[in-house]
């Protein structure tokens, strides 16, 4: 006793790739380094180049400014304590 769950392929369907480099030649993007123009727009936040991408690089940021802040103020406190003429 066998039973088929499987459904057959309509070989008549017609299945379509979107193009995401708008018509371009691909063999002109494939390479070591992206060549401009091959990418594409990012749609989502999170796609590279969105909004989330630069919210996480305005972090970094902030945050490497803080920790710079944090060790020039400790050198300076440090220096503080061991110069004997003040």
């Amino acid at each position: 006793m066998s039973s088929e769950t499987t459904q057959p392929i309509d070989p008549t369907s017609a299945t379509t790739i979107p193009d995401q480099l708008s018509g371009m030649d691909y063999s002109a993007c494939v390479g070591l380094y992206p060549k401009p123009g091959c990418g594409t727009k990012p749609v989502l936040s999170g796609d590279r180049g969105g909004a989330m991408q630069i919210a996480v690089f305005g972090i970094l940021i902030v945050g490497m400014v803080f920790i710079g802040i944090r060790i020039a103020r400790s050198v300076r406190a440090r220096d503080k304590a061991l110069d004997p003429t003040d």
